[in-house]
């Protein structure tokens, strides 16, 4: 049991030096580059902590927005290695003071819950909308930046829901750039 224990503080001293980052994609909007691009961050031993893929306005295009928790030297080879992979276009690491990021989460509930009365006065709080009533079950919705969504959920943790759902962070530039990327 102690071994466990040490093993397990070991690990979070590690970790205390990895800085959570999010790297913004322009990619061909082809059926393989998303696997090709996952194996290299696997392939690199860098854990995706959330993956957001979509269509940009240009539809031969889409936009990947990867979040890693990882050492910050480790970050701009990271960069390198992504930019040599023959479909994407360009790479972004996104600093916090020129992109906006957010993230949305869903939380499942039963009114029967008799927690159900002071859930709904902390949803009211974050100001998170109800998507789905039916019978006895509500879903609601929350977006927001990673930290207020991690206090979202936590509150909602401790009012016993039923099923949450947490789509991971996807970030835009403040600032005008072409095709959306900082170059």
């Amino acid at each position: 049991m102690s071994f466990i224990w040490i093993k397990s503080l070991k690990m979070n001293k590690i970790k205390e030096h990895y800085m959570s980052t999010t790297f913004s994609a322009l990619v061909e909007n082809k059926f393989w580059v998303l696997a090709r691009i996952s194996r290299l961050f696997s392939r690199h031993m860098f854990n995706i902590q959330s993956l957001s893929v979509a269509p940009t306005l240009d539809p031969n295009l889409s936009r990947m927005t990867i979040d890693v928790e990882e050492e910050p030297d480790r970050l701009q080879r990271m960069k390198i290695e992504l930019s040599k992979v023959v479909n994407v276009v360009s790479v972004t690491i996104c600093d916090k003071n020129e992109f906006v990021e957010t993230e949305m989460v869903m939380v499942k509930i039963n009114r029967t819950n008799p927690n159900f009365q002071s859930f709904l006065k902390e949803v009211e709080r974050f100001q998170a909308r109800v998507v789905y009533r039916h019978g006895d079950t509500e879903i609601f919705e929350f977006s927001g930046d990673s930290d207020a969504i991690q206090s979202f959920l936590d509150t909602s943790l401790a009012h016993e829901v039923e099923d949450i759902v947490r789509t991971g962070v996807v970030a835009m530039p403040k600032q005008e750039t072409s095709a959306g990327v900082k170059k």
